[in-house]
């Protein structure tokens, strides 16, 4: 039969266009990068050994009997070869394996490799046992190749149909994961490879499957074969994502490895004083000098100045000569366009899976080292950190992201004293959280979380609002409240709108601004100065009343005080109960209510909690006290019932 070869010729073409610009672009050594690579010369190496079958059957009256067999082995052996790796390919490329436990994946295994190697096996029988029994295929002296046409090779043709099939499935099966545009391309994939080997199958002269596969590569290397996804631009190593896909990829299947973290301070500090451009370019240094010294390990940029390397079956040795190799580079200076910095690192070492058995494991024992002053040494062994601390954030966050939706969140009252009038007059709004058993989660635990995970502006408006609708639905007078004080945090404080939001909640409720004290501590007029006063000028401008929170808890207290149109000062509980065991603190805090009486504010002392506090601080000069000598923060109806006695008597 004539051999229709153009198709094969065309392919090879395909091929080289593939290969010119794969080695264009930068390529990670990466699983999914190195199984294409595989991919990509074992089609090529299919083409050319059909190409070089043809040729040879031919000029086989010049050829000897066992170049055909060798050759038209390997071309068999190159064409399955192309099914399995495709199978693979699709599974690493879609981040399917993350996605399966151990023993899915050893089912996968087996299902892939056992009908591989028994079809290799196959196709070298075909050469020894030369025509006495056909498989695959045989080489007749005089009539040259003739294909089998039993049960062995009808069974070869099952096998790669079972691998195209196997990719289909998998990619339904997990095609919420995987991106619209992809999976069209897994169905072009079917397809593409589906009809050519069809064609090729019924039509023996016809040479098209090797074009099916080089057109199927060319489309998967320009639409998913993208290694700039996987890339840090700034640093040029593996990015996040890339860290993420790995972990779980090793986790999965069972690998033993090492996750060394380095961390690198101050990097705020050095974009504030030379710039984000300078410390990008060090950075890409540091990644530069990380790879040329750990070739044989991945390295990844988490975040801006946090780089992770992946060493796998890391014994103890190999673990110090890191860490020699770490240390001693970062010892020395960085020098960059006449920019000479030395960069202080830190450390943590964490053993998978031993220390760790998931990504989300691993991502929170590195955020831990990066944020916790705890471990801010130089060296921190992941199974050093304390675990239960760590579980007990896992689950605060947890509490904090269902919190709203699961109606966990309450605003508790705590009342607030005036010495002139000698009753309660108010109370601060204080948000309360509980866990999914019903049990209160303390404030201090879960508000530090907060800010870090950016709930915390959810919160704030929360809080306010409720607060807004519990004076809405009462007579204000009839219970004789006149100041309900609410904390605004640092992240609010940071918002341009936060005005704008404020006023539109209260328009909503119809409260007297008046009656709303807001609350800002040192922390956020630190943060935020310029956004923060044009806040407190259109909030006091509205008529909201501004107060400056924990006073004496910081350092730079006198600037905000002057600077800021604040009305009253909130002194903070532990300057209080510092000036009834300090002589030195007391004339502290009594010059510090003079001076604040003096220039025109108002006073209030959390933390009051005994007669002789209140006593004490009131002839000081307070005009407000707030503290457990009066009431501990209390529910809603509680606070109501307490404001409706006080009115009364």
């Amino acid at each position: 039969m004539p051999q229709i070869y153009q198709y094969a010729v065309a392919a090879l073409f395909i091929e080289a266009v593939i290969i010119f610009f794969y080695f264009q672009k930068r390529s990670l050594p990466t699983f999914q990068n190195i199984i294409f690579l595989i991919i990509l010369t074992v089609v090529t190496m299919n083409n050319i050994t059909e190409l070089s079958a043809v040729y040879m059957e031919c000029e086989r009256s010049n050829i000897s009997v066992t170049p055909l067999y060798i050759v038209n082995c390997l071309y068999f052996t190159f064409n399955v070869t192309f099914g399995i790796l495709f199978a693979i390919y699709n599974l690493s490329a879609f981040d399917i394996y993350g996605k399966l436990n151990k023993r899915a994946i050893s089912i996968f295994k087996l299902s892939l490799l056992l009908p591989y190697f028994i079809f290799l096996v196959v196709i070298w029988l075909s050469w020894a046992l030369d025509g006495r029994y056909t498989l695959l295929f045989t080489i007749d002296p005089l009539n040259g190749y003739q294909r089998g046409s039993d049960l062995w090779f009808y069974g070869f043709c099952a096998i790669k149909a079972f691998y195209i099939l196997f990719s289909f499935i998998i990619i339904i099966a997990h095609r919420r994961h995987i991106p619209k545009t992809k999976r069209q391309i897994i169905y072009f994939f079917l397809v593409t490879i589906s009809s050519t080997a069809l064609l090729q199958l019924f039509n023996n002269g016809l040479l098209i499957e090797s074009f099916g596969m080089a057109l199927v590569t060319l489309v998967y290397f320009f639409f998913i074969q993208k290694p700039e996804e996987m890339m840090d631009a700034s640093t040029e190593t593996l990015n996040h994502s890339a860290l993420q896909r790995m972990l779980r990829y090793n986790l999965a299947v069972g690998h033993k490895f090492t996750c060394l973290t380095i961390y690198i301070d101050d990097t705020v500090f050095i974009a504030n004083t030379f710039g984000i451009l300078q410390l990008n370019a060090f950075l890409t240094d540091v990644g530069t000098f990380l790879k040329q010294n750990f070739s044989y390990a991945n390295v990844f940029s988490r975040q801006q100045g946090c780089f992770c390397i992946i060493l796998k079956d890391a014994d103890e040795d190999t673990i110090n000569k890191t860490l020699t190799i770490l240390n001693s580079r970062f010892q020395g200076t960085w020098i960059r366009e006449n920019v000479e910095l030395k960069l202080y690192i830190r450390l943590c070492i964490i053993d998978c899976p031993k220390d760790a058995e998931s990504p989300e494991e691993i991502m929170d024992i590195i955020n831990m080292i990066s944020t916790d002053e705890r471990y801010r040494q130089s060296v921190v062994f992941a199974s050093e950190i304390d675990l239960k601390y760590r579980r007990r954030t896992i689950y605060i966050e947890h509490c904090l992201r269902n919190g709203l939706t699961e109606n966990r969140f309450d605003v508790f009252y705590q009342p607030i004293w005036s010495t002139a009038e000698k009753k309660l007059i108010g109370a601060e709004a204080l948000i309360r959280l509980k866990d999914e058993q019903g049990h209160f989660i303390s404030p201090e635990d879960f508000i530090p979380i907060a800010e870090k995970t950016g709930a915390i502006l959810r919160i704030g408006e929360y809080v306010f609002e409720s607060v807004c609708l519990a004076l809405s639905q009462i007579n204000i007078e009839e219970y004789g409240i006149k100041k309900i004080d609410i904390n605004l945090s640092v992240a609010q404080c940071m918002q341009e709108i936060l005005a704008e939001q404020i006023l539109k909640i209260q328009s909503i409720y119809q409260i007297p601004t008046s009656i709303i004290n807001l609350e800002i501590t040192e922390t956020a007029a630190a943060h935020t100065p310029e956004i923060l006063l044009k806040n407190m000028q259109d909030l006091s401008d509205a008529g909201f009343e501004l107060s400056l929170d924990d006073y004496g808890s910081g350092y730079s207290n006198m600037s905000y005080m002057l600077n800021l149109p604040f009305k009253m000062i909130k002194i903070d509980k532990y300057i209080v109960w510092a000036a009834f065991t300090d002589k030195r603190a007391e004339k502290a805090l009594a010059a510090t209510i003079k001076m604040i009486k003096e220039i025109g504010m108002t006073v209030l002392a959390e933390g009051v909690e005994t007669p002789e506090q209140a006593e004490w601080l009131t002839a000081s000069g307070c005009d407000y006290l707030q503290g457990f000598y009066f009431s501990r923060p209390i529910p809603k109806k509680d606070f109501l019932d307490i404001m409706k006695q006080n009115k009364e008597n």
